[in-house]
């Protein structure tokens, strides 16, 4: 897992830069399935699954705007971020107000990799 700063950080959604973010958190993570056949000893090992997981902090509500309507429709956004580059669904948007007076929008992204076994 990577998390970066607002300082350190850019977005990307579409070709657009996300403006007002206060930190980004990339996750990345597998999904293994082990086989034994029945009176066997040997056992298998499969990957079937991978999953990438962008979440981002900002204090724009434009953006935010955009990913529940996203969110909504269920479409795909192309989404850059320091190093990481993929197509995601918007998972969760939640509105907070921190202690400093500042409402801040985090929008959850997520992608599984096709074409691995299921």
């Amino acid at each position: 897992m990577a998390i970066y700063l607002g300082r350190d950080a850019s977005v990307t959604w579409d070709g657009v830069a996300v403006p007002g973010i206060r930190d980004v958190q990339v996750s990345t993570s597998g999904t293994t399935r082990e086989i034994t056949p029945f009176g066997s000893r040997a056992t298998f090992a499969y990957h079937t699954g991978y999953l990438v997981s962008i979440t981002i902090d900002t204090i724009d509500d434009a953006a935010a705007t955009t990913a529940v309507a996203a969110a909504i429709a269920g479409t795909e956004i192309a989404v850059v971020t320091n190093g990481y580059s993929f197509s995601a669904v918007v998972a969760n948007v939640s509105d907070s107000q921190p202690l400093d007076d500042a409402r801040v929008w985090s929008i959850q992204m997520t992608k599984t990799q096709a074409g691995l076994r299921t």
